[in-house]
């Protein structure tokens, strides 16, 4: 027996256009139902458990609308997007792509880099894109500079310092590591220009994993980019695509590696596939990993180091698109997970990112004052966790982004992440992703190829 748990839009898996859609339980299990009356009907799996389903919208944070929107009307969501003004949430962190050339060629890919159209913008146009977001996102502005892969272009220091003298104050780079692997004068060029992380391309801890996602065998050339990181002491997030055939049953030893990496790995996300870009097949549900299987994976395959318990919503976005974790790393290399469910949703979920830097801030700065004076000297004593925990943590985390099957208006119009597009909009970033299952998009190919060139055949 099915329970209809609410009502949204979506979007035809065919031809893209907006149709009504319903989520359902049936069987502890959430699915989202929609129908084209020209291309027939969908059900596709979203979540496992539908009471923690629910309750999540309890952690909800108050809605925190744009200052200013690029596109003043809504008239028909996500038909329209560049923030509308039916845009419910802020912009936490800015995607600016800055070339969708690759020295790679990925099975999976979401930019289908290498293919349809080549974007390399000049400096006038970077600086249009980042002007974007100095004239649409309040401070602090995080820009995450990506592709393709950034690093392919010699000038991107020059693009960094650009960013930083404009007043982007946090700026990383997402990166396969190939480059930095190699060229440790280039990552260290970097960091002298302002990188403050690097978003790291890590699908798992085996060679035969980087062959079905990359195409050829790549740890080790991992591990000497994250010993390069190391070296010069620029801090990294290991970000993992996960496949439920591929390296699903790796989380756990990917998580383990990240530990024995800590400082210079800072957290590790995991991203579960979406079918966008350059994808394998027309998905069912088989082929997806919901946030719910992922947690309960890494509670197994930690050996309950981590508990699915351990993992909340981050409030700011949509409650059902992400998860995390925060930890403290033991002198052993287990956990000391900070975060749980039992403690329940926040009190007071007004400007939730602020108030957490806040109160963070202010619990060390009193912790400082207080408990860093003279103490036992055995390794046990709280000020010895207290001290250990200010470098050695570790944020587990994940972020369901959507494709035309799982994607709904409900998510949509809360997401914080948002793409820059050269003609100076802000539109979510699994939105400006999304193709049909022919590989038609609504946005990426109509934003970026009057500003590049049609590819060689």
């Amino acid at each position: 027996m099915s329970r209809k748990l609410g009502e949204t839009a979506a979007l035809c898996p065919q031809c893209l256009k907006t149709i009504p859609a319903e989520k359902i339980a049936e069987d502890d299990v959430v699915y989202i139902v929609k129908e084209c009356d020209e291309h027939g009907s969908w059900k596709v799996r979203i979540w496992e458990g539908v009471d923690e389903y629910l309750h999540l919208y309890d952690f909800g944070a108050v809605q925190k609308p744009p200052e200013k929107f690029g596109v003043k009307e809504l008239k028909d969501c996500p038909q329209d997007c560049g923030l509308c003004s039916g845009h419910k949430q802020h912009t936490c962190l800015n995607v600016v792509e800055v070339t969708n050339l690759c020295n790679m060629n990925c099975p999976i890919c979401f930019a289908r880099s290498n293919t349809d159209y080549r974007f390399h913008p000049d400096m006038d146009l970077i600086r249009k894109m980042l002007q974007t977001v100095m004239d649409y996102v309040p401070s602090p502005r995080c820009v995450q500079l990506s592709g393709g892969e950034p690093t392919i272009r010699d000038d991107l220091p020059d693009i960094v310092r650009l960013a930083k003298e404009m007043g982007i104050e946090h700026i990383e780079v997402n990166t396969n590591g190939l480059r930095i692997a190699k060229e440790k004068e280039y990552l260290q060029a970097l960091k002298d220009a302002g990188v403050d992380t690097f978003y790291f391309q890590f699908d798992g801890t085996r060679d035969d994993i980087y062959r079905q996602t990359r195409g050829r065998d790549l740890f080790e050339l991992k591990k000497q980019a994250l010993a390069n990181c190391a070296e010069v002491g620029t801090g990294v997030t290991l970000v993992a695509t996960v496949s439920p055939t591929i390296n699903l049953d790796n989380v756990g030893e990917m998580i383990q590696f990240a530990i024995e990496n800590v400082p210079t790995v800072k957290g590790i996300h995991f991203q579960p596939i979406f079918y966008v870009g350059r994808y394998p097949v027309d998905p069912s549900d088989k082929d997806r990993v919901t946030l719910s299987q992922l947690a309960k994976a890494i509670e197994e395959q930690t050996m309950g180091m981590l508990q699915a318990d351990n993992f909340i919503p981050t409030s700011c976005s949509n409650v059902h698109c992400d998860i995390k974790s925060l930890s403290v790393v033991l002198p052993d290399k287990s956990l000391f997970p900070m975060t749980t469910m039992a403690l329940g949703p926040p009190r007071d979920t007004e400007n939730i990112a602020e108030k957490t830097r806040t109160e963070v801030s202010q619990f060390w700065r009193f912790i400082e004052e207080t408990m860093d004076g003279p103490s036992e000297s055995d390794d046990n004593s709280w000020s010895a966790f207290v001290d250990r925990a200010k470098t050695h943590y570790l944020t587990v985390s994940s972020m369901a982004f959507q494709d035309a099957w799982t994607g709904e208006t409900e998510r949509w119009e809360r997401c914080c992440i948002h793409m820059v597009t050269p003609d100076g909009r802000l539109v979510p970033f699994c939105l400006f992703n999304v193709n049909n299952k022919d590989g038609e998009t609504l946005y990426r190919h109509q934003a970026f190829r009057p500003y590049g060139e049609k590819m060689k055949e």
